[in-house]
């Protein structure tokens, strides 16, 4: 393989004399492989010069492979000038994980908003595909790309590429999981990064800042020069490239690093060929020593969601814990809270955890061996467990082989690298289940008799639906019963199934769909959670589904058989009663929602109700991040008199023209309402008194010129009217009538 470094310093670009051997732009490296596939690592300002040389020597059209390691901007802000982006007929695979919030495409789209760009994404004339990765395999031509997670402030991946037996790592923007003296590393974090770095021939590092310069920057998501050797030399590398060179490092210091590093080589009395990563050195890596991994069921492309995913809290710490939820709440994560590890154990088989974060202060000098108990009762040997230790990780946590699923983060944590931890093990482990794990992904019988059948009589007690069945009437519908749980995504229904199975949740959410008649759209027709059935309606009449049933999150369901359970319900007018209920509770509620949240028919907006709702938990997460919210509020001049002269249908397309201009004058974030008969609002979330004109004046150019394109025969003009707060109020109503005021004025 060939590889070219075009951009290789981190954080900002640095341009000038000083760091002109070593390069000033932002992280950039071009691989190609024997078979002719082209590999982008990183996307910084590094990118523009490449893109250029693309242009000029790739025959066309141009198919490459961009592989970003996270979406911070100084991976990113190249792509704007990446010529191969604007030609036609150009192909580029964009690869990355998933961001905090954010898609992959909305990430790198969001920089070429109009505010900070004069071209958006969808404008540019190549074919690209976006594609989100979790931690595992997939092949690119004849490259095998294996990904793992790194310690960072955001979910950032490595890439190890093999092919024809040459082997190069990519691990940038990575920082030691722990400071251990004497050994590379006694955390299980440092020791699967070294496993993945195993063998290689080439390793490109992070490697931003000297030891003495990192214990300033403990919690920044870089590493130190000694730690990327350290490294290096445990893994048995051949060469490695220190990288993302600090923007504060001219070429002087670099030299002087670079040196350090080979002292630190020499002082290990082991061979390792090491330099420092410099603006246009081109390096050749021949096959014949890189080792190859073998490559697993487990697909880096297949995306696991974690929304849904329950975490047990176990601290008494109150401001700690506050401050875990405040971190992770965004991530729609469930949180389980034990004040002590005599709850955690007694309750764990009960509440299901997918991941613990656990106070070492807890674990009374016990240390693994009341993690492996937790272990036990869960029926995970793999369950991941995060302590939070005050100090160095204790001499009862020694490393115990590279699966250990124990982590630990130093006390004070950074929040930033508490979730993207979280995320990772979550990402890494969500239906990745053990073959000897009591919950089967296919389904599994329910043992007879027992602790286990006791537990689920018991949870089947606690469903309303059935809480006034007999004992024996449980024991009969769980006698032929099982249990099984779904990936999200995974679909538990389908449309046209045989009635044969019903399913009572017990934990997770799913998503009901139907197809809309004449068109292949599947329309959500409504969601189910935790203590709802599924699948009764047609049990009941048996016919085939109607309709299809898709787990939004990790799903955990009981099943059983539609006979069972049709001679309970014929034994029992409780539970006859119970499901007439429940039936009618979701009529009415489909009925609620229907009138609430049906989309305004003539521009397709959110309507008054709908944005009442949405207002409260936008303006909640505005008032917790503290980051302030603009409210705009505007009305269609003289549409009475539009519709007078020309008619309402002129009318309508001069709804539709203002709707329309909003949406594309916004982002996706903003939520946009008609609220009214000519009245429309948005509320924008982050935003300040000072994006008042920008906003107003990029809506009246969008409403000009998508007036012209449609013809309409009446120039279309809007009042403006404004109000800011750095902390929204609960209801909108006070910012309403502040931004009502506003537009007299202005109209005044």
């Amino acid at each position: 393989m060939q590889i070219r470094f075009w951009g290789t310093r981190g954080s900002i670009a640095a341009p000038g004399p000083t760091t002109a051997r070593y390069g000033g732009n932002t992280s950039c490296v071009e691989v190609r492989a024997a078979d002719g596939t082209v590999i982008i690592l990183d996307c910084g300002t590094g990118a523009r010069e490449l893109g250029i040389h693309l242009a000029q020597t790739m025959p066309q059209p141009i198919r490459l492979h961009l592989f970003i390691g996270h979406t911070h901007w100084d991976h990113i802000q190249g792509f704007p000038f990446f010529v191969p982006a604007f030609l036609p007929g150009s192909e580029l695979n964009i690869y990355a994980p998933i961001g905090f919030q954010r898609g992959l495409e909305e990430a790198m789209a969001g920089q070429m908003e109009y505010s900070y760009f004069p071209v958006k994404m969808r404008d540019l004339r190549s074919r690209i595909h976006f594609t989100e990765l979790d931690e595992g395999f997939f092949r690119v031509g004849d490259v095998l790309v294996e990904t793992q997670f790194l310690n960072h402030t955001a979910p950032t991946v490595a890439y190890r590429m093999t092919s024809d037996g040459a082997t190069i790592a990519y691990a940038t923007d990575h920082e030691p999981f722990w400071n251990a003296p004497g050994r590379v590393s006694q955390h299980p974090g440092d020791e699967r990064h070294i496993a993945f770095l195993k063998g290689a021939n080439l390793v490109i590092h992070d490697a931003q800042y000297t030891d003495e310069e990192y214990r300033d920057k403990v919690g920044w998501g870089h590493s130190s020069l000694e730690y990327a050797v350290d490294v290096a030399l445990a893994a048995g590398v051949e060469r490695l490239v220190l990288f993302h060179h600090d923007p504060a490092h001219d070429d002087a210091t670099m030299e002087q690093m670079e040196a350090m590093a080979r002292a630190h080589v020499a002082r290990r009395h082991q061979a390792l060929d090491v330099l420092a990563a410099r603006e246009g050195l081109e390096l050749e890596v021949l096959g014949g020593t890189g080792a190859v991994p073998a490559m697993p069921e487990a697909s880096a492309l297949q995306h696991r969601q974690i929304v849904g995913g329950r975490v047990l809290v176990v601290s008494t710490n109150e401001p700690e814990v506050a401050e875990i939820e405040e971190v992770l709440v965004d991530d729609g994560l469930v949180f389980l809270r034990q004040a002590d590890m005599r709850a955690a154990l007694a309750r764990g088989p009960e509440l299901l955890p997918d991941i613990a974060i656990i106070d070492r202060l807890l674990l009374d000098g016990d240390g693994d061996v009341v993690l492996d108990v937790l272990r036990d009762r869960l029926g995970r040997r793999n369950f991941p467990i995060v302590v939070l230790a005050d100090s160095s990780i204790p001499s009862d946590a020694v490393y115990r082989g590279e699966a250990s699923s124990t982590d630990y983060l130093a006390k004070p944590f950074s929040p930033p690298m508490l979730r993207a931890r979280v995320r990772a093990w979550l990402a890494r482990t969500l239906m990745v289940f053990d073959p000897a794990e009591r919950v089967a992904s296919g389904g599994e019988r329910l043992p007879a008799g027992g602790d286990g059948r006791a537990r689920f009589s018991s949870l089947l007690a606690a469903i309303p639906l059935f809480r006034k069945l007999t004992g024996e009437q449980r024991d009969m519908l769980l006698a032929s019963a099982a249990e099984q749980s779904f990936a999200p995504g995974q679909v538990l229904i389908r449309e046209n199934d045989p009635p044969d199975r019903l399913f009572v949740i017990l934990s997770g959410r799913v998503r009901v769909l139907e197809v809309a008649p004449d068109s292949p759209v599947e329309l959500i027709v409504g969601e189910l959670g935790e203590g709802e059935i599924l699948g009764e309606l047609s049990a009941l009449r048996n016919q085939p589904r109607s309709a299809t049933v898709v787990a939004v999150e990790r799903t955990h369901c009981l099943v059983i058989p539609q006979s069972e359970f049709l001679k309970v319900l014929q034994n029992s007018a409780d539970l006859a009663v119970s499901l007439l209920r429940m039936l009618a509770g979701r009529l009415y509620e489909t009925d609620r929602r229907l009138s609430r949240y049906a989309p305004d028919p003539v521009t397709g907006l959110a309507g008054r109700r709908a944005f009442h709702d949405q207002y409260r938990r936008l303006a909640a997460v505005a008032r917790r991040r503290k980051t302030g919210a603009l409210l705009l509020v505007l009305d269609v001049f003289q549409l009475r008199a539009i519709n007078d002269r020309f008619g309402y249908g002129v009318g309508d397309d001069v709804l539709r023209t203002v709707g329309d201009a909003l949406v594309e004058a916004t982002r996706t974030t903003d939520l946009i309402v008609r609220h009214g008969g000519d009245e429309f609002v948005v509320f924008f979330p982050d935003a300040g008194p000072g994006d008042v004109d920008t906003v107003i004046g990029r809506v009246r150019e969008k409403i000009k010129g998508l007036s012209g394109k449609r013809g309409i025969p009446v120039a279309v003009t809007c009042n403006f009217g404004a109000a800011y707060a750095q902390s929204p109020p609960e209801s909108a109503e006070d910012l309403l009538r502040e931004a009502d005021q506003d537009m007299l004025r202005r109209k005044r």
